[in-house]
C-alpha cells in the first residue's frame, strides 16, 4: 500500500508528518485529510476553527503534494501584483497569530497520526462487527428453521396420536 503523509502549515511554517500512514489510494487519503481536518475544528474537542485560523492540512505521497485544506477560517493569502499567487508555503497570511495552546511541532504530528491510528482501528472493529453480525443472521436463520421443523413435527405427533 503506498504511503501517504499529513504535512500542517501555518504560513512560512510547517509540521511536517515524517513517518506518514499507509493508505489504498490518494482518495482514501483526501477523505482521511477531511476527517482530520473536521475533527481539528470540532468546538467540543479542539476549540473549534478559531484556533486553527489560516492553518492548512496538505496531503502528500512520495510524488508530492496533490492536496492541501485550510483548516479553520479564515485562510487567505495576501495577494499583490507584484506577486499574484505565492506558493503554498511561501504564503503571507493576514493573520499570523499562533494560537496560544497550540501543541508543541512534534506533538501535532503525533496527534494527526494518532486520530489516523484510531480511525484504522475503527474501520477494523467495523468489518468485525458486520462479519459478527452475518454470523449471528445465519445462526438465527438456522434456529429458526429448526423451530419450525420442530413444531411441525409437534402437531404431526398430535395428530398421530389423536387418531388413534
Amino acid at each position: 500500500m503506498p504511503r501517504y503523509f499529513f504535512h500542517l502549515s501555518f504560513g512560512q511554517r510547517v509540521v511536517s508528518d515524517e513517518d506518514g500512514f499507509e493508505l489504498p489510494n490518494r482518495s482514501a487519503a483526501c477523505t482521511e485529510a477531511l476527517a482530520v481536518v473536521r475533527e481539528l475544528t470540532n468546538s467540543e474537542v479542539s476549540g473549534g476553527s478559531r484556533r486553527w485560523a489560516s492553518w492548512f492540512l496538505e496531503v502528500a505521497d512520495e510524488s508530492g503534494g496533490f492536496f492541501r485544506t485550510p483548516i479553520g477560517h479564515p485562510a487567505l493569502e495576501v495577494v499583490t501584483r507584484e506577486a499574484p499567487r505565492a506558493e503554498p508555503r511561501e504564503a503571507v497570511w493576514l493573520t499570523p497569530r499562533l494560537p496560544s495552546d497550540l501543541p508543541a511541532k512534534g506533538r501535532v504530528a503525533d496527534i494527526v497520526r494518532e486520530m489516523l491510528a484510531r480511525r484504522q482501528h475503527t474501520a477494523e472493529l467495523l468489518q468485525a462487527n458486520n462479519r459478527l453480525r452475518l454470523e449471528l443472521s445465519s445462526i438465527y436463520l438456522g434456529s429458526e428453521g429448526a423451530r419450525i421443523r420442530a413444531s411441525r413435527l409437534v402437531s404431526l405427533a398430535r395428530a398421530a396420536s389423536g387418531r388413534y
